[in-house]
C-alpha cells in the first residue's frame, strides 16, 4: 500500500531506449519509476537514483515480467505504465522480432499490467500506421490504419490491443512523429547530415524535387506531452488516440538548405535526381551492397516516398491536452544545435547516432543469464561434487573440511554474483566480494592456490555446461568473455589480497595491540 507522501508509481518498458531514458532523466524526481529494459542502467548512462528501480528483462518473457509486476505490487504498486518497448529497423524487411517483441511482448505487458490497478496505460505508436496522405490532405487522430509494412502492421495490432484493454484500464495511444534530439539520434536525419556534410559524390544529390517530407518532434517536447497525458488522466477518455507531432513536415530540400548553411556558411546548390534514375541508382547500390554484405542505408522501399509529404493536423490533441510544441523546439530552430554538436563533438555525435541507428534487439547477456538460471542446480551440484571428491583432497583440503551446507551456501553466493555480472555487465560486484572473502580465507588458513582453484573450476564447469545448451551454444565467444573475464577479475582481487597480507608483519596481521602505523 502507498503511503500519503509516496510518489505516484510509473512503469516504463523500453526504458533504455531513446524516449524512455529521456523521460526518466526529466521526471525521475516526479515519479517512482520502475524501468524495464534489455540494457542495464549503467550501459545507457542513467545514474542511480532513489526513485529509479531498474529491471533487466525481455518483455516477451512472461515469467520474468510476471515476477517484476509482483515486486512492483509488493512495493506499493504503480499508477501509470508507458509501453515504449518495440522492435524496429530501417530495412523494412520481415523479421521474427516484430512478432516476438511487438505482438507477443505487448500482449504480455497488457496482461501483466492488469494486475496493477492502473490509472492510465500509454501505448507508443507511430504516424506510420497510416499511409502518406494524398496531396493537400493531412493525417489526423482518426486517419485510417492502412500501412502494410512489418513495423506498421505490428503497431496497428498493438493499438487494437490497447482499445480492447481499455475496458479494463484507461488506455491512450500516442502516435509519434520522427523523434530527434539536439544530437540528432534519428536514423534517416543522421544519414542525411552525414552525407550532406561529406565530400562524397552523393553530398549534393536529392531524390526527385527534394519535396519528401515528414514531421519531426524534439524529444523534450515529446516527453513533456507524455507527462501531460499522465497528469490529466482523470479528464481524458477511457480510450483515445493522440498525436505527438507538429502539423507541418520538413522537406529534404529545407533540411539540406539549413544544414549546408550551418555547416559550410552558405547554402549549397543541390542536384535534383529524376525519380526513375534515383530509384534505379538506389536499387543498384543495394544490389551491390548485398553482394559484398555491406548494404547502404538507402533501400529501394524508401523510393516509394520520393516527393511525398506527411503533413498532420493534431489540433484535437492540442485542444484536448492544452499542449503545444514550443517554437524553440521546432526542427528549424534546433538544426543549429544539432549541427553545432556535430561540429564541436564529432566523435560523441557519431557514437550517439550509430548507437541509435544500429542497435540490435539481440541481447546475448540476457540469453546467457537465463541459461545460467536454467542450469543453476546442475552446475552447483557439479562444482560441489568436484570439491568434495576424495581424489581432490590435495586440491581442496580446507574446503573439504567445511560443513557441506556452508559450502553449498558459499557456492550459491558465487554463482548468483556471476549471474548478476552476466546479466548487467557489472563485474565489480563479484570482484569486490572475491577480495572480501579472500581476507576471510587468509585468516582461516586457506592457501591462495586452493581459493583460486575454486573460481577457475566454477568458470570451467559453467562454460562447459553452457556450450552444450542449445539456446546459447552459438554464443561461445560471448560466453567465454562473460564468464572468463569476470572470474579473472575476481581472481586478480584474490591474488592482490593475498599479496597484501604477505607484506604485513605478523603482529599487525593478528594482534590488535600492534596497529598499523
Amino acid at each position: 500500500m502507498k503511503t500519503a507522501n509516496q510518489l505516484p508509481g510509473l512503469v516504463i518498458t523500453g526504458a533504455s531506449g531513446f524516449i524512455g531514458r529521456n523521460f526518466i532523466e526529466t521526471f525521475k524526481d516526479v515519479y517512482q519509476i520502475y524501468a524495464i529494459a534489455r540494457r542495464n542502467q549503467h550501459e545507457v548512462g542513467i545514474p542511480r537514483h532513489k526513485n529509479i528501480k531498474w529491471f533487466l528483462s525481455d518483455i516477451a518473457d512472461q515469467k520474468s515480467i510476471n515476477g517484476i509486476m509482483t515486486e512492483i505490487i509488493a512495493n506499493g504498486g504503480a499508477d501509470y505504465l508507458i509501453h515504449l518497448a518495440a522492435f524496429f529497423d530501417f530495412s523494412n524487411e520481415a523479421n521474427p522480432e516484430y512478432e516476438r517483441t511487438n505482438i507477443i511482448g505487448s500482449r504480455v505487458i497488457f496482461e501483466e499490467a492488469s494486475r496493477l490497478e492502473l490509472k492510465r496505460f500509454i501505448f507508443a505508436s507511430s504516424l506510420v500506421v497510416s499511409e502518406f496522405p494524398k496531396a493537400g490532405q493531412r493525417l489526423t487522430e482518426k486517419s485510417r490504419l492502412d500501412a502494410d509494412f512489418p513495423y506498421a502492421v505490428t503497431k496497428i495490432a498493438g493499438e487494437s490491443m490497447a482499445r480492447e484493454w481499455s475496458k479494463t484500464f484507461p488506455c491512450t495511444v500516442v502516435r509519434f512523429a520522427a523523434v530527434f534530439s539536439d544530437w540528432c539520434e534519428y536514423g534517416p536525419l543522421y544519414k542525411f547530415l552525414e552525407t550532406w556534410s561529406s565530400s562524397s559524390w552523393k553530398s549534393r544529390v536529392l531524390g526527385g524535387q527534394g519535396k519528401s517530407a515528414v514531421p519531426y518532434i524534439h524529444i523534450a517536447s515529446l516527453v513533456k506531452m507524455l507527462n501531460t497525458v499522465l497528469v490529466q488522466t482523470d479528464t481524458l477518455p477511457e480510450y483515445d488516440v493522440l498525436i505527438g507531432s507538429p502539423d507541418d513536415s520538413n522537406s529534404h530540400q529545407q533540411l539540406y538548405d539549413e544544414s549546408t548553411r550551418f555547416i559550410f556558411g552558405e547554402v549549397r546548390q543541390a542536384i535534383h535526381m529524376p525519380v526513375p534514375l534515383a530509384r534505379f541508382g538506389v536499387w543498384m547500390l543495394d544490389f551491390l551492397g548485398k553482394l559484398i554484405r555491406r548494404r547502404p542505408f538507402e533501400r529501394p522501399w524508401m523510393m516509394k516516398y520520393i516527393d511525398e509529404r506527411m503533413d498532420v493536423d493534431a489540433s484535437y490533441t492540442r485542444d484536448l491536452l492544452a499542449w503545444d510544441i514550443a517554437p524553440r523546439y521546432s526542427l528549424e530552430r534546433r538544426m543549429l544545435h544539432v549541427i553545432e554538436n556535430m561540429k564541436t563533438f564529432p566523435v560523441e555525435w557519431h557514437q550517439k547516432n550509430d548507437e541509435a541507428l544500429y542497435k540490435s534487439p539481440d541481447r546475448p547477456n540476457l540469453k546467457i543469464s537465463e541459461a545460467l538460471a536454467f542450469q543453476e542446480d546442475h552446475i552447483l551440484s557439479t562444482i560441489q561434487e568436484l570439491i568434495s571428491q576424495s581424489s581432490n583432497g590435495d586440491r581442496f583440503p580446507s574446503y573439504q573440511e567445511m560443513d557441506s551446507e556452508k559450502l553449498a551456501w558459499y557456492l550459491g553466493i558465487l554463482f548468483n554474483l556471476l549471474k548478476v555480472s552476466v546479466r548487467t555487465g557489472d563485474r565489480l560486484s563479484m570482484a569486490n566480494y572475491a577480495r572480501f572473502i579472500a581476507s576471510i580465507r587468509i585468516h582461516e588458513g586457506f592457501k591462495l592456490e586452493e581459493v583460486v582453484d575454486v573460481y577457475r573450476s566454477l568458470s570451467q564447469i559453467v562454460i562447459e555446461n553452457l556450450l552444450t545448451y542449445d539456446p546459447v551454444r552459438d554464443l561461445e565467444q560471448r560466453i567465454r568473455d562473460a564468464i572468463d573475464l569476470t572470474i579473472q577479475m575476481a581472481i586478480d582481487e584474490i591474488e592482490e589480497a593475498y599479496e597484501t597480507a604477505r607484506e604485513i608483519t605478523p603482529y599487525t596481521r593478528f594482534d590488535k595491540r600492534f596497529p598499523i602505523k
